[in-house]
Parts: C-alpha cells; structure tokens; sequence
C-alpha cells in the first residue's frame, strides 16, 4: 500500500512548534547560568572556588609597582589549610582561591586584572620527592638552589634565617631576575617535627609591609 505524505501545513505547525521549544530551552538555560557564581579555571584542571567578577559597583584599585594596594585601616582574616595544619592572617579585602584536592594545599589571590594563576603565593613543599630528596635535614641548602627550578630566575643574592612570631625558623630570599634585580623576596618555613616540609610564601604581589605581616603570622598546630 503506498504511504502519503502529511499536509505541508502539518509538516510547518511542526517545525514552528520546535522551534518554539528550542527557543524557550535557550533562554532557561542562559537564565540560568546568568545566576551561577563564575569561576577561574587553574592548571591541571582544578578550579579556583571564589569570585570571578568584582562585586556591582565596586571600584578595582590599580596595581602599585605590581602589588595589590591594602588600605591601611583593612581588616585582617584567618586562613587555615585545608590538608596541613598551618594557617595565616592576610588582609580581608582580598579574595582568596584554593585548590580542592592539591596535595601542596596551595593558596592564590584572585584580583581583577591580574592573572590567579601567577598570583599563587602559598604552597607546602614535599622534600621527600625524588628531585628533592637530596635536601631533606638541609633546608638551607634546598632554599639556595630552588630558584633553578624556574626560568624566572638566574640566581641568588642573600639567603637569612629568622623567626617568626609563632616561634617558626624561617629563610628571607632574594632572587636576581633575568635582568640582575630582585622584584620581591621569597620566604620559606621549616616545618615543625616534620623534615619533609617546607612553606614557601612569595611576596610578588604584597606591598612589604602587608607581607612582612602577613609572614609574621604563619603559624603550624603541633
């Protein structure tokens, strides 16, 4: 038996209505994700969990020398590690990214104009990894050759031990640039009880007095 076609108008109501369908799916969706809090995605696919746009209205104070400006009269907040027990203070008005499952419990600051993925500044390193094996019980000797991991750096000028506040052993460091200078300093922490660890903090986006506060304040719970 020979099948008929549908009517032409059938075939148009049709397409007309899914149309119409598809139209209205468009919209839910972008509706939708017009609602959701965006994010920054990070290397090796993590995703930094915070603010991807500045807040309606909100001025963005430029940078100052590459460091991000901190009011004077800011208030400070706790962040504490989500892997390691240690925790620091750094300013409030600055928005903080983590990394979900990173075995360094590694710490960035998101800041409008700026990249979150140079602005890394905290991490726990593991001394025990096959390349830094050789510097476990010389932590010293491990801040001095750090920089060769990083085609940033050419060398160091001045390594000095110190303590912080918390009573923690600490290196201040000075690494010369491609061009000879030294843009911020780099601290690195001895761990309590463990010879396997080392906190480094780079200073590349505080202005020093706010970094200076902040490296006071590591603290690690025994």
């Amino acid at each position: 038996m020979e099948q008929t076609s549908p009517p032409p108008s059938k075939v148009i109501l049709v397409a007309v209505g899914l149309t119409a369908l598809l139209t209205l799916f468009v919209i839910a969706s972008w509706r939708s994700a017009a609602k959701r809090t965006g994010t920054v995605i990070l290397p090796g696919g993590i995703t930094y969990l915070g603010p991807a746009t500045p807040s309606p209205g909100s001025a963005t104070p430029a940078l100052v020398n590459g460091k991000i400006p901190v009011s004077s009269d800011t208030k400070w907040a706790l962040h504490e590690g989500k892997l390691f027990p240690f925790s620091f203070s750094y300013p409030a008005s600055l928005s903080l990214g983590v990394f979900p499952d990173d075995p360094f419990d590694s710490v960035t600051i998101f800041y409008p104009g700026t990249d979150s993925q140079t602005n890394l500044f905290f991490r726990v390193e593991n001394l025990s990894s096959q390349a830094n094996q050789k510097y476990l019980g010389n932590v010293s000797e491990f801040v001095r050759n750090w920089w060769r991991s990083y085609t940033l750096w050419k060398g160091v000028e001045a390594v000095t031990q110190f303590t912080n506040a918390h009573g923690l052993t600490g290196y201040r460091t000075r690494y010369l640039d491609s061009e000879n200078k030294v843009p911020f300093e780099h601290v690195f922490f001895e761990v309590p009880n463990r010879p396997d660890l080392l906190i480094w903090i780079s200073g590349a986006r505080f202005p020093q007095s706010v970094f200076d506060k902040l490296v006071d304040s590591v603290d690690w719970k025994l």
